[in-house]
C-alpha cells in the first residue's frame, strides 16, 4: 500500500468492539483520506467534510468496509468510523495507541515514596521479560519462579491499591479522633457527644508506605431516633464490605459486649485514650492491638507509625518498596 502506516492512528480502545475510529493526521490529512476514501459504488474520490459522510473504504484496488467520514479540523484531523475488525484495520495499516503500562500509570499517580520505588523497579523489569524467560527455565525452576513473582506480585498490589479499611467501636470510643490523627488534620467531627459521626466519612492516606481508604462510621451503642437508626445501619453495611477492621476501644473503660461483637477478623485493636490510664492487663481476644492517645494532634505521628506498623504486621506484609524483581 503506498499510504505511509503512521498517517492513520486508531483511537478507540483495544479489543473487541463494534466501531473502530481511525484519525488521519498530518498536514495533508485530506489528500490521504481522499486516496482511501470513495463514494457509493466507488464512482470518485470522496473529499471528507465537516459533515459526516458514508463512504467507501478502499485498500489496494478493493472495496473493504462501508464507513462514516468526517472532517474534525478542531482537532487537525480526519476521522473515519469503521466496523470494528481487525482485519480491516490491519488492511489500512493503523498505528495503535500504546496504552500506559500498569507500572508507568503507577509512576504518575504515585501518592508515596515506596510507590515510586515500585514504579522504577517495574519499569525497569518488564513482566514481559520475565514470561518470556521461564520457557528457558526447566520445570522445577519455572515453578519457583513462578511462586516467587506471586509473593512479589502481592506485595506490590497491596503497596499500588489502597485496602479499605472501615473504622469502627462504640460510641465515644474515638474513632473519628483516630480518623484524624490517622489523616494528620481535623476531617471527621469529634466530641463527647455521642453519635456526632452519621455518614461514613471516606479519605485515603498511606500508613507505613501502603496506601489506605478510611472508612470512620456511626458507632454502636443507644439508638434515640430514626435518623441513629439509619446511621447504625450504614456503618454496620460499611462493615459488611471491608477488607479489613480497625476496631477502637475505649482503654480506660475496656472492651464490652459490643465491643466483643464487632471483632470479627480481620481486625486491628485500638486501644485509646492510653493518657487516662488502662483498665488493666488486655485480654487476649483482642490481639492484635495497639494502645494510643488521640487526644493532642500533635501526637498523630505517633499514632500513625504504631497503627501502620500493626496493620503491615497484620496483613503479614514487608517493609514497603520495591519487591525484588518482576511483579
Amino acid at each position: 500500500m503506498v499510504v505511509p502506516a503512521s498517517r492513520f492512528v486508531v483511537l478507540t480502545p483495544a479489543g473487541a468492539g463494534g466501531v473502530a475510529v481511525v484519525a488521519v493526521i498530518g498536514d495533508d490529512r485530506h489528500e490521504v483520506a481522499a486516496s482511501v476514501l470513495r463514494t457509493t459504488g466507488g464512482r470518485r474520490a470522496l473529499r471528507p467534510d465537516v459533515v459526516p459522510r458514508l463512504a467507501e473504504l478502499w485498500v489496494d484496488g478493493e472495496c473493504i468496509d462501508q464507513v462514516l467520514a468526517v472532517d474534525r479540523p478542531e482537532l487537525a484531523q480526519v476521522e473515519i468510523h469503521a466496523h470494528g475488525s481487525a482485519a480491516v484495520l490491519d488492511r489500512l495499516g493503523v498505528e495503535r495507541i500504546r496504552t500506559a503500562s500498569a507500572a508507568r500509570r503507577l509512576l504518575l499517580g504515585a501518592l508515596s515514596d515506596s510507590q515510586l520505588a515500585l514504579a522504577f523497579e517495574q519499569l525497569d523489569e518488564p513482566w514481559s521479560r520475565f514470561v518470556a524467560g521461564l520457557g528457558e527455565l526447566d520445570a522445577e525452576r519455572r515453578r519457583a519462579a513462578i511462586l516467587a513473582a506471586q509473593e512479589r506480585s502481592r506485595t506490590a498490589m497491596a503497596i499500588a491499591t489502597p485496602c479499605r479499611v472501615v473504622i469502627c467501636g462504640a460510641q465515644n470510643a474515638g474513632k473519628s479522633s483516630l480518623m484524624n490523627r490517622l489523616l494528620f488534620r481535623e476531617r471527621a467531627l469529634a466530641g463527647r457527644q455521642a453519635g456526632l459521626t452519621r455518614d461514613p466519612v471516606r479519605e485515603s492516606t498511606v500508613l507505613d508506605g501502603y496506601p489506605y481508604e478510611l472508612v470512620d462510621t456511626a458507632g454502636e451503642g443507644e439508638t434515640l431516633d430514626p435518623v441513629d437508626v439509619e446511621a447504625i445501619r450504614r456503618a454496620r453495611a460499611e462493615r459488611a464490605r471491608a477488607e479489613l477492621r480497625i476496631l477502637v476501644v475505649d482503654g480506660a473503660r475496656g472492651p464490652d459486649a459490643t465491643d466483643r461483637e464487632l471483632l470479627v477478623a480481620p481486625c486491628l485493636v485500638v486501644w485509646n485514650k492510653s493518657d487516662l490510664g488502662t483498665c488493666g492487663t488486655r485480654l487476649l481476644e483482642f490481639e492484635p492491638a495497639v494502645s494510643v492517645s488521640c487526644l493532642d494532634p500533635a501526637g498523630a505521628p505517633d499514632v500513625r507509625a504504631r497503627v501502620g506498623a500493626a496493620l503491615r504486621e497484620l496483613r503479614a506484609l514487608p517493609v514497603a518498596g520495591p519487591v525484588g524483581g518482576p511483579a
